[in-house]
């Protein structure tokens, strides 16, 4: 009775924990609007340091890989989540005393700054993010998982709608001071501070899981030989790469040539996640009945064709803006779940972790790059005078990338087994490439739809 009563409490805790830290989770990720915002309309950040310091998640999501192994044998899961996450919310308050101080007839300078600072974040993050998946997999039964996430992810889904809709209010006080980013981060970083405060009440009998899986080499050649993984994992890079490519850069081109405001931008997100959220549901059904490769394939090309309404975007039909993001919203959903249950569904049952570790090295890679080219031919081609037709240029490109890549995922076999797991890890890079294009409704969550073996009809 009294592990019942312990487990009741961590997963109480974990769901409470979840909902204060929300807002810090959708905050940052530096592709979001707010800090899109702040960055480039603010202090004046140019095209390619943007992209660059949009890219530094990607980045650091790849190179704890080659670290973790090292620092696990010193820290706990527990430890890497709860140290790593009271670095994380030092900088994020450093952040918001400074930024008054901070000038903007400096751009180089405070550029510096910011590089800095999101490279530092965003290494504290990738292994507070590596800590936390394995540490939750200690308190959280394996029965209760699909379960307990379900039901967590609906409480995140509200407290990103809450903390929207806060935004929406403040940056319609007045959208050109400093005053409302500082509001919105130090509103951030307090609720996390409690979600932290909450995480240490989680007890648990065995704090020493390892964290990287034994055999490395061993594993990574059983992945590799495993039927349509290495083919799902090119596709899976190449479309990181094209996601990375525009999305950060959404909403720069609605600020500069679209005439929004932070404040019209919150109301797209909260449209977005509003569906998103029906999404889940209805996406997941269709799983379990179709299996995961048709769903995959439907909400992409539905994703991407209506991405080809921001080729003919301007200030006369920016309403286009408010279906398009309820629409997104719906069927991006479709692509995010798919491919993390058929991922998992590919990965060699003994071989989980370096599966998917290969799975985040190669979509961190890619997202990594895109971000950093897109910024400095979005600049060459502005100074050239193109105007909005750079932007509109690379708009096409990408779904036009995508689409094609499908391709690659001619002639794959899904395999019937389930796919109904709590490794999420591999996902991040995914998740923070989505929380840039603002869609909340998906980098919020974590993915955990238990999937049934597919019947045949």
């Amino acid at each position: 009775m009294a592990r019942d009563a312990a487990r009741r409490r961590n997963l109480f805790i974990g769901t409470g924990e979840g909902v204060l830290a929300m807002p810090w989770a959708f905050l940052t990720a530096p592709g979001n609007f707010v800090i899109a915002a702040l960055l480039t309309q603010f202090y004046g950040l140019d095209k390619p340091t943007y992209g660059l310091v949009v890219s530094l998640p990607a980045w650091c999501n790849a190179a704890q890989i080659f670290v973790l192994p090292w620092l696990a044998r010193f820290l706990t899961p527990k430890d890497l989540a709860l140290g790593m996450g009271w670095l994380n919310i030092g900088l994020w308050t450093m952040l918001a005393m400074v930024l008054p101080y901070l000038p903007t007839d400096d751009t180089p300078g405070v550029a510096r700054l910011f590089v800095l600072f999101f490279l530092v974040s965003s290494l504290s993050q990738a292994f507070l993010s590596v800590g936390w998946t394995s540490w939750v997999r200690e308190w959280v039964p394996r029965r209760l998982r699909g379960q307990y996430f379900g039901v967590r992810n609906r409480w995140l889904n509200a407290s990103t709608v809450v903390f929207l809709l806060a935004s929406l209010l403040l940056f319609r006080r007045d959208e050109k001071a400093l005053w409302p980013f500082q509001i919105m981060i130090g509103v951030a970083v307090v609720m996390r501070y409690g979600s932290l405060v909450w995480q240490h009440g989680i007890r648990t009998h065995n704090e020493h899981l390892d964290v990287v899986g034994h055999g490395w080499l061993a594993q990574l050649r059983e992945t590799l030989a495993a039927p349509g993984l290495a083919r799902f994992i090119l596709f899976a890079a190449w479309v990181s790469f094209w996601l990375a490519f525009t999305g950060p850069f959404v909403p720069v081109f609605t600020f500069e040539e679209l005439g929004l405001t932070p404040g019209n931008f919150s109301v797209l997100v909260i449209l977005a996640t509003v569906s998103g959220f029906f999404g889940w549901w209805f996406w997941g059904r269709q799983m379990d009945l179709r299996g995961c490769l048709p769903v995959l394939t439907a909400g992409l090309v539905l994703w991407e064709m209506q991405n080809y309404l921001w080729v003919i975007l301007n200030r006369d039909n920016v309403w286009l803006l408010y279906p398009m993001w309820v629409t997104g919203g719906f069927v991006a959903t479709a692509y995010f779940a798919a491919s993390f249950n058929l991922l998992l569904k590919l990965v060699p049952a003994s071989s989980k972790v370096t599966g998917v570790s290969v799975h985040l090295a190669l979509t961190s890679l890619t997202a990594g790059v895109a971000p950093i080219v897109a910024g400095l031919l979005l600049a060459h081609f502005l100074e050239a005078g193109m105007g909005i037709a750079a932007y509109r240029w690379g708009f096409a490109i990408r779904p036009t990338a995508v689409l094609a890549g499908l391709f690659l995922l001619r002639g794959l076999r899904e395999p019937r087994r389930s796919s109904s797991t709590s490794i999420a890890a591999g996902f991040r890079t995914i998740r923070q490439l989505l929380t840039a294009q603002s869609a909340a409704f998906l980098a919020a969550t974590l993915p955990m739809l238990k999937m049934r073996p597919r019947r045949r009809p």
